[in-house]
């Protein structure tokens, strides 16, 4: 698997930073803000260049090497690309009005999975990318 080297708190800071602007749109109810965090959480998935606040935050710890870390380029796509389309399909629910109460409740579940990703360092779409990476044994 390809290995990158990845800014730790910038990577942390910019889970942060879409669980609080998630966190606001369960809060004033607007999908439009789900809307695009998923789609920055999609585009993410192209590159780690494409995560716009991972770069931002990137350039203020002016790429300090020691608090870089190795990670699976892979394990870092298959995150962002499942939290996105996670809130992608909550904001097809609400653009329809299908079950609205419902799926806000959903979205803060998932903005309240990135804090515990962001904050405790436990994610679950890594551990599910662990398990299906033992599932089909990728290497």
């Amino acid at each position: 698997m390809q290995q990158c080297l990845i800014h730790n708190d910038s990577l942390r800071l910019s889970r942060a930073t879409y669980g609080i602007v998630i966190l606001i749109a369960c809060l004033i109810q607007n999908q439009w803000l789900v809307l695009m965090v998923s789609l920055l959480l999609i585009l993410g998935v192209f590159s780690i260049k494409f995560n716009i606040p991972y770069q931002l935050l990137l350039l203020f710890f002016k790429k300090d090497k020691s608090k870089l870390i190795q990670r699976e380029l892979e394990e870092l796509n298959f995150v962002s690309g499942m939290t996105g389309i996670l809130l992608f399909i909550g904001f097809l629910f609400l653009y329809f009005g299908k079950f609205v109460d419902f799926v806000w409740m959903y979205i803060l579940i998932i903005a309240l999975l990135i804090f515990l990703a962001c904050f405790v360092g436990f994610c679950i779409a890594t551990l599910i990318y662990v398990f299906f990476k033992k599932l089909f044994k990728w290497k």
